[in-house]
């Protein structure tokens, strides 16, 4: 355990610190004292201005280094990190950034101590501590701070706040943002697995959604979604006792995922159509984030899926029902004539104008199917479509796919 504290240049007045869980204490003028008491670190840095570490503030015998190498120097190893600035420019604060992260290691435990920081020093500390979490796994087991000011004036007594709470705001709101923008859920399940056992279900629902999102697995993601409100209304009050702003959090994780929702999503005699849209917004939020491979992949799939709900079969199944509606969707028959789809005649009664926005997005002008196995064969193919071209070709196939969804009733009933 290793400890990262600052020294000021007040005259610090004797009281009773009070360990942040209330269980001990420790009457001295100098808070570090107390954690070496409360917490029996193997060393504690000393941050230190050059007016800190030489001069003597007013109405004391020695410098506060001094006084603080002579209280501790017996109970634990003391380390002074010197000529910390006592400006505050850009440049200042950059140099106590390195200062702090250089005497940390990799998988170190540590504590930050901003009791007698100054100016913006406790933001520095907050953001070494996220920064070094990230790049070296370092442990943030406190940011803690003796309130002096808060003293109760009979006792004599000082209670110490822990305020690594913030720190793990940092955290949960990256783990979120990171969900939101990306559909990659992980690190936010895995904030909530650990959190408490009230939150366990929540964290299996966003693994789900992200990892459906992820595999292309839409009925996962309709089905996991679709528990997502009732998951996030049973853990919020838990994990909002010591993350308080955590409901604002997970309202907008219910605001972007809750829409994908569907209960018994293969239901396909009921809940056909309700499917179809909720793929249909998938295909959607894949562009809008920029994840096109999937955008193509579920939109080609999306077609032979809305014959199957016009001719009321089983689009879980790929022969003979999907097999048969991309048949259809080819003309009705095989390139040798040798087969043709029992659903050619019915096919055929329904509108041209209708049915031609499917073939022609389907194999003709479009080439969806063409055009997905141009990216899933990552361009080795003859002829291969530019990057630019290929995401230009997708807006103008979501545009044809909106308006085919309310030429065959796929629309939203509210």
């Amino acid at each position: 355990m290793k400890i990262i504290s600052f020294l000021g240049f007040n005259n610090y007045h004797e009281t009773t610190y009070i360990s942040y869980c209330g269980q001990k204490a420790c009457k001295t003028p100098f808070f570090q004292e107390a954690l070496v008491e409360f917490y029996k670190p193997e060393i504690i840095y000393v941050m230190l201005t050059k007016t800190v570490e030489t001069q003597i503030p007013k109405g004391a015998e020695q410098t506060n280094w001094s006084a603080l190498q002579k209280r501790l120097g017996a109970d634990v190893r003391l380390q002074a990190i010197s000529d910390i600035p006592e400006r505050n420019s850009p440049e200042d604060i950059w140099t106590i950034f390195d200062k702090v992260t250089a005497v940390l290691d990799k998988g170190d435990e540590v504590i930050f101590d901003i009791t007698h920081s100054f100016r913006s020093v406790p933001v520095v500390a907050l953001i070494a501590a996220s920064y070094l979490r990230v790049v070296r796994g370092v442990k943030i087991k406190g940011l803690l701070y003796g309130a002096f000011e808060a003293q109760n004036k009979e006792t004599k007594e000082t209670p110490t706040f822990d305020l690594l709470p913030i720190v793990s705001l940092l955290n949960w709101t990256t783990a979120t943002d990171q969900f939101i923008k990306t559909g990659n859920g992980e690190e936010l399940a895995s904030l909530l697995h650990s959190s408490h056992d009230e939150a366990e279900d929540l964290a299996r629902s966003i693994h789900g959604i992200s990892q459906g999102l992820d595999l292309l697995r839409p009925m996962d993601v309709m089905r996991e979604s679709a528990n997502l409100p009732h998951f996030i209304e049973k853990t919020t009050p838990v994990i909002s006792e010591f993350i308080p702003p955590f409901n604002m959090l997970l309202n907008r994780v219910k605001d972007d995922y809750s829409v994908f929702g569907l209960i018994q999503p293969e239901d396909y005699v009921n809940n056909a159509k309700s499917a179809l849209l909720k793929e249909l917004e998938m295909i959607e939020w894949y562009v809008s984030k920029g994840k096109i491979i999937q955008a193509l992949s579920l939109a080609r799939e999306w077609l032979p899926s809305l014959l199957c709900c016009y001719f009321n079969l089983d689009p879980q199944i790929e022969r003979p029902n999907r097999y048969q509606m991309e048949l259809l969707l080819n003309g009705g028959r095989t390139p040798d004539k040798s087969e043709e789809s029992p659903y050619l005649e019915e096919w055929q009664k329904i509108p041209k104008q209708k049915r031609n926005k499917l073939t022609n997005l389907w194999a003709g002008e479009f080439n969806l199917a063409k055009l997905r196995n141009d990216v899933l064969h990552a361009g080795f193919r003859k002829n291969p479509k530019s990057a630019e071209e290929i995401l230009g070709q997708t807006w103008q196939i979501i545009d044809k796919l909106r308006e085919i969804a309310k030429d065959w009733g796929i629309v939203d009933p509210s």
